[in-house]
């Protein structure tokens, strides 16, 4: 089949954009590295990346192989939610800024689900009107240096809860972590990121009064069938994924810092 014009364009814009997010994802494996079978990265990254000569099936099957294959966007967790717009016609708030951790893959047990943790903040010193792309783009960096370089930040997530309230500074915070320690390491993190001083008299530790597996065997009915009991406060250890920014006005949240590799518009990549 005579290649088009159209299809050689589209061809050339999806090489730039798709392989451009291919080699992000395979960044331990260098851009102009021989590919062959030696290693099962390198067949990954080989099977996705599109070349000159690929026609529109086999383009179609790269990306559909490294979208649903390698990330498995299918498999993202379901999230109860209200549309930008609904929320913001009845709420009008600071620039909220969420902070997002995932259980590395390699130490999630059996089928479970890996789990997650958000921190979030308000900027109290900043408004709709007051925030800029610049103030975003400083805020971006600090986050990266703080959270995301060598290779991303790790919570220790337990079942103790540290709660942190420092509301002059847009800080209510409730940190679940094993110990005392550890919650304080979170806070002393996102405290240097909003640029204040910690005070250890906002500090309250909350002793969980139950306790709980963190992986259970036992299994219960539900909706016809027999599954998984479901973890309470399970622990594990989470580390930083991406972080954005959102502004009351703005119907698209801005993305900060990504070290996942699932957002093309980050001002921050790790």
């Amino acid at each position: 089949m005579p290649v088009t014009r159209e299809w050689a364009n589209q061809k050339s814009f999806l090489r730039k954009v798709h392989n451009r997010e291919v080699n992000e994802w395979f960044r331990d494996i260098g851009e102009h590295e021989f590919l062959d079978n030696s290693t099962p990265r390198k067949q990954a990254k080989k099977a996705c990346l599109i070349l000159p000569q690929d026609s529109k099936n086999t383009t179609l099957i790269k990306m559909l192989t490294f979208r649903q294959l390698v990330q498995q966007t299918h498999l993202m967790t379901n999230c109860y939610g209200i549309p930008y717009d609904s929320s913001q016609e009845s709420v009008k708030f600071r620039p909220l800024v969420r902070l997002f951790f995932r259980q590395d893959t390699a130490e999630i047990s059996g089928n479970r689900r890996p789990v997650e943790g958000q921190i979030g903040f308000r900027l109290i010193n900043e408004t709709p009107a007051s925030m800029t792309e610049t103030k975003a783009k400083l805020l971006a960096t600090k986050i990266k240096n703080e959270l995301a370089i060598n290779n991303g930040f790790l919570w220790k997530k337990g079942k103790l809860k540290c709660l942190y309230k420092d509301l002059d500074n847009g800080l209510n915070l409730s940190i679940l972590s094993r110990a005392e320690a550890d919650g304080i390491e979170v806070i002393h993190k996102v405290i240097d990121v909003v640029g204040a001083h910690y005070n250890h008299d906002y500090l309250r530790i909350s002793e969980p009064k139950r306790n709980s597996e963190s992986n259970p065997t036992t299994s219960r009915l539900v909706y016809g069938k027999l599954r998984p009991e479901p973890r309470w406060r399970p622990t594990a250890n989470v580390r930083f994924r991406y972080a954005f920014l959102t502004v009351h006005g703005l119907h698209k949240r801005i993305i900060l810092v990504d070290r996942s590799k699932t957002f093309l518009d980050a001002l921050e990549w790790a």
